[in-house]
């Protein structure tokens, strides 16, 4: 059985889009950055994966099915991919990639504009909509105002990276929040009047998938950062 939000086509479309888009952005990075194309190839297949498990945990309602232990996956999703980055970190960044495509993905941030549409018709509770959707759109205008700021520059300087790690990272932690305590859990502190259908099809996938590949870039920015971009200012 399937469980589908009655959702506006533009909120499935934008959705399906970015899930189609994900893999190859990840090739995009890594051949646009001079590394290894069969790396990115590599990267973006396992995210093809991933998006699809998560596309069948979404539709199927696993969740919501599973009970409480189903609020377990939404957090597993987010750290998982990163996780696994940190540990192979040598590995995805055995040359380093461009801090203007690792930024540039945030643009798709505006995604989460789809949650106030929802909203809008009844389908998702405001309590989590505008502060999810409205902290997405500005993380996006914030990675526009500084890929357009230092687009003459050779490299973007360190601060204006931790710049959109910090406020993507802020943003994403305050979607949670509001998502987790407006969802019927023991430890629900809101009580919205709009059924919690936020990781129902389409929507869920943004959490379930398209916020995971989010921090999977803000977590490859900061170790590309860390090996590349602090090591070279210190040469100096």
């Amino acid at each position: 059985m399937y469980a589908v939000m009655p959702a506006h086509f533009l909120t499935v479309m934008i959705v399906i889009g970015s899930l189609m888009v994900a893999p190859v952005y990840i090739l995009g990075t890594y051949v646009f950055s001079g590394a290894s194309q069969t790396k990115g190839m590599q990267v973006g297949i396992a995210f093809l994966l991933f998006g699809a498990l998560m596309f069948w945990v979404c539709i199927g309602d696993v969740p919501g099915r599973l009970g409480l232990i189903g609020n377990l996956i939404v957090p597993l999703a987010w750290i998982v991919p990163s996780l696994i980055l940190f540990l192979g970190r040598d590995w995805f960044l055995s040359r380093e990639l461009s801090q203007r495509w690792l930024i540039g993905l945030q643009l798709f941030r505006v995604i989460g504009g789809v949650f106030l549409i929802e909203m809008a018709r009844g389908n998702l509770p405001g309590i989590f909509a505008y502060p999810a959707g409205i902290g997405d759109i500005a993380v996006a205008v914030v990675a526009v105002l500084v890929l357009l700021r230092y687009r003459n520059q050779a490299r973007i300087p360190g601060q204006a990276v931790w710049l959109v790690i910090i406020l993507g990272v802020l943003d994403f932690l305050s979607a949670f929040f509001f998502g987790f305590t407006s969802s019927p859990t023991p430890l629900q502190l809101f009580f919205p009047v709009e059924p919690y259908a936020v990781i129902t099809f389409p929507t869920g996938l943004i959490p379930l998938f398209l916020v995971p590949y989010a921090i999977f870039f803000h977590t490859l920015s900061a170790l590309n950062y860390f090996k590349y971009d602090r090591a070279r200012a210190a040469d100096r």
